[in-house]
């Protein structure tokens, strides 16, 4: 009885193990089901209108020192939950479908990093006013069902000192031409 609770144990860390990386991308969903249907527009609580304007924000919330400025331009738990996750299928595929328990856990591991990384930033970038001087995403952009996600963001930035720097943080979601940052902690 011991084993097939230790096996069970491992079949289910090997199924949620690609939502431990803190990005939809690896997923995979527990049953799909064609009568998942994508909104026709999914509003974004405070989204910004493109990348670039993202970024700005970005800018803005590390001149301040706004570790609350960082968290809202990511996706929210209901917009996370709701859309990405579902959304995280390939193109023309049916949406994925997520039990609770596994939408709730993706979401925790997500924001808990987010949390982290969001600290880690202010610390090593709070008050001060950048430049961007480039923009790679170190992982490319991929296609999903219901969005387009920009993997990996890394900004050269550079301070009023004239010192630069990089800041890798987590992909950035454009979804119906709204933009945010689907979680801060970039991957490399």
């Amino acid at each position: 009885m011991r084993h097939i609770a230790a096996m069970a144990a491992t079949v289910v860390l090997i199924l949620v193990s690609g939502l431990a990386c803190g990005e939809v991308g690896d997923a995979q969903a527990s049953t799909a089901s064609p009568t998942l249907e994508r909104p026709a527009h999914f509003m974004l609580a405070g989204a910004a209108p493109s990348i670039d304007a993202l970024i700005d924000r970005l800018l803005a919330a590390l001149e301040k020192n706004d570790v609350d400025g960082l968290h809202r331009l990511r996706l929210n738990e209901d917009e996370y939950r709701t859309f990405l996750l579902p959304g995280s299928a390939q193109p023309g595929h049916a949406a994925r479908v997520y039990d609770e328990t596994t939408s709730k856990f993706a979401w925790e591991r997500v924001n808990t990093n987010s949390v982290y990384a969001a600290a880690g930033i202010i610390r090593g970038y709070g008050g001060h006013k950048y430049k961007v001087k480039e923009v790679k995403y170190l992982k490319g952009r991929a296609d999903y069902a219901w969005y387009t996600a920009y993997k990996t963001v890394s900004l050269t930035l550079e301070d009023e000192s004239g010192t630069e720097g990089e800041l890798v943080l987590g992909s950035i979601a454009d979804i119906d031409g709204q933009f945010k940052f689907i979680s801060l902690l970039g991957n490399r």
